[in-house]
């Protein structure tokens, strides 16, 4: 499989992982890698995260949708 972006730009370049949130293959180049901390209730009905956090890798198109979208 190669990269959806790379195709875009008249590149082939063979794909290294798959964008969570679009499904679009993505290259090395492509990929933005992040953490996300997953929580569970405790006593209280606090929310603590869980360690390790959870990778996610994401294109650049919706690595800067989920970026805008935390910060408006």
């Amino acid at each position: 499989m190669n990269c959806f972006d790379c195709s875009i730009h008249g590149h082939t370049a063979p794909a290294v992982a798959i964008c969570h949130d679009c499904g679009a293959a993505i290259c090395a180049e492509h990929a933005t890698t992040a953490e996300h901390h997953l929580t569970r209730m405790v006593p209280l009905g606090r929310r603590v995260a869980v360690d390790p956090p959870m990778r996610v890798i994401r294109c650049h198109t919706c690595a800067a949708a989920a970026t805008a979208a935390h910060v408006a």
